[in-house]
């Protein structure tokens, strides 16, 4: 049965684009053409790198597995006008003679990699994923990051198809074929490499310099074990970040260290074990039923030696699947919750944007989620300018043990509202305990109209555990946080009115400063009046799953 012709339309909207490639084609390359193609193979295509061995799994495929070959939609090449077969489809038919089960399917340059390719992805045993460039063109390495993330650590051939070979292309891929071009005779020779039935051959000089270890490649990913990796990772971190945030063994262990709710990756290198780079992960409650939860993807970090060898990719495409396999996750944030190692990426601190927008985070709009500013701010008690309302029926104390159902329905309402998010694990964590005192309420008229959290590095809840950074910068920093006012937009004088209260709550506990974090940008300014000032600025980055 002879398999369907290929659609170039400009969408792809279904798996009707899909070739089924199972079966023999009616009419079969001769034995002289492929002949003739091997032998003339070694200058069409060539193994760049296989760090990952992975030509040696599709040469030992199961009957059953089926093989996912993701072509472009491209210009014909042949001089028939009639034809309008896609250039690609050599290439299908090629490995269905070599195995029985493979599956074609093409994306076009406008479209990329779709929901529809995602699901053939997820099903496939091994993906075939093909670019095929002008010279000069970009690779749009976001479709091989894409595809790498859903792919589960199965085998992903990337084959680039461009005249001249490029050897000097830079592509941070673990398994790669080049060839000349997307010709019939090259299609059929890269198939007869892919499946081992020739030698990959250069003359090019630069040769030996593919087979450098220190090129890019799929790293065995590991969990974290504290006891072995915490001295190297906390090297590591001191390494990739600057004096502010810089953190004894105690605190990152104690931020790390969350039984049930984390989980660490690391990538090491093999000859001592020494850790390479350090991904790590958390889950939060969002709400009261413990039926969602927000993903942090709270570190990663590479140590400045071995960067540009796939360790980041390795790290970000285990974890990233790893958490979204976890049922209730509705957000993945770029940064943490609770704890709050950093709430996003910071801007004084130097990182490779482009990397992380090629993996789906936005980070340079103005807008929640995809880069706003979000900001740290510290006040010290002399400089605080509280606004007296002598007209406000306002009254301001600490909460008691039977005020906390009134505090947490108004906390869950208000965080459903704003997105503000672990806020409610927060306020939960001191419910029957003798912190509930470091909760400061704001009523008018005996209704609760405002909550905020307090807290001292020497307190003794998990609030200062879980923000840090007040207690790094002085022992005589307190700090306040999940602060909830309804109605949210009430006049600054609500807010001046519960800070005054947490700021005399603090005092008389020796505090002689206030660290307030997660402020947004349009909450910045009236703060700053009140004596704030900015002490760190982060991304808002994150995506709902």
């Amino acid at each position: 049965m002879a398999s369907p012709q290929t659609q170039r339309s400009p969408e792809l909207s279904s798996s009707e684009d899909e070739m089924d490639v199972d079966e023999e084609p009616e009419r079969r390359s001769s034995v002289a053409e492929t002949a003739n193609a091997s032998q003339n193979g070694n200058s069409r295509a060539v193994i760049f790198r296989d760090a990952a061995n992975w030509l040696s799994h599709i040469r030992s495929l199961k009957e059953t597995d089926v093989i996912i070959l993701l072509t472009p939609v491209v210009i014909p090449i042949s001089t028939d006008p009639t034809d309008q077969s896609d250039p690609f489809e050599p290439l299908g038919r090629a490995l269905a003679r070599r195995h029985s089960r493979v599956r074609q399917v093409p994306y076009t340059t406008r479209n990329g990699i779709t929901s529809t390719h995602l699901g053939f992805i997820k099903r496939g045993h091994v993906i075939i994923l093909c670019f095929a460039l002008r010279p000069g063109q970009r690779i749009p390495l976001e479709y091989g990051d894409v595809t790498f993330a859903v792919s589960d650590n199965k085998p992903c051939i990337i084959v680039v198809c461009c005249s001249p070979i490029d050897n000097d292309i830079a592509i941070p891929f673990p398994t790669i074929i080049q060839t000349a071009g997307y010709s019939p005779p090259t299609l059929e020779a890269t198939a007869a490499l892919i499946f081992g039935e020739q030698e990959s051959v250069s003359s090019d000089p630069t040769e030996s310099l593919l087979k450098d270890p220190r090129q890019p490649r799929l790293w065995p990913v590991e969990q974290w074990n504290e006891s072995r990796d915490m001295l190297s990772v906390l090297d590591l971190w001191n390494q990739n970040t600057n004096q502010r945030f810089s953190l004894d063994q105690h605190t990152l262990a104690s931020l790390l260290r969350r039984p049930g709710y984390a989980k660490h990756y690391v990538v090491r290198e093999t000859s001592n074990g020494e850790v390479l780079g350090i991904c790590a992960t958390y889950l939060a409650y969002v709400d009261k039923e413990g039926e969602k939860l927000i993903a942090s993807l709270a570190i990663l970090l590479v140590r400045s030696t071995h960067r540009q060898l796939g360790i980041g990719l390795s790290l970000h495409s285990h974890a990233v699947a790893q958490l979204k396999k976890t049922r209730g996750v509705i957000r993945l944030q770029f940064g943490s919750t609770f704890p709050r190692i950093l709430y996003g990426p910071p801007t004084d601190i130097q990182f490779n944007e482009e990397w992380f927008r090629r993996r789906g985070w936005q980070l340079n709009k103005d807008i929640p989620g995809q880069g706003q500013a979000v900001y740290d701010l510290v006040l010290d008690f002399s400089n605080w300018r509280a606004i007296n309302d002598t007209s406000s029926k306002l009254a301001f104390k600490p909460c008691t043990q039977e005020e906390m159902t009134t505090v947490l329905e108004m906390v869950e309402d208000n965080s459903t509202k704003q997105a503000r998010m672990g806020w409610f694990d927060q306020y939960t964590s001191l419910m029957n305990g003798p912190n509930v005192k470091d909760i400061i309420l704001g009523t008018e008229e005996e209704k609760l109209v405002a909550v905020a959290l307090t807290y001292t590095p020497s307190c003794g809840s998990a609030i200062p555990s879980n923000l840090p950074w007040a207690g790094r910068i002085g022992v005589d920093v307190g700090g306040v946080t999940c602060i909830c006012i309804n109605p949210p937009n009430t006049s600054i004088t609500t807010t001046s009115g519960l800070l005054s209260a947490c700021v005399k709550n603090l005092q008389s506990q020796g505090m002689r400063k206030m660290f307030m974090d997660g402020v947004s940008a349009s909450d910045l300014e009236p703060l700053k009046q009140l004596g704030f000032e900015i002490w760190a600025t982060y991304r808002d980055v994150w995506k709902d799953t």
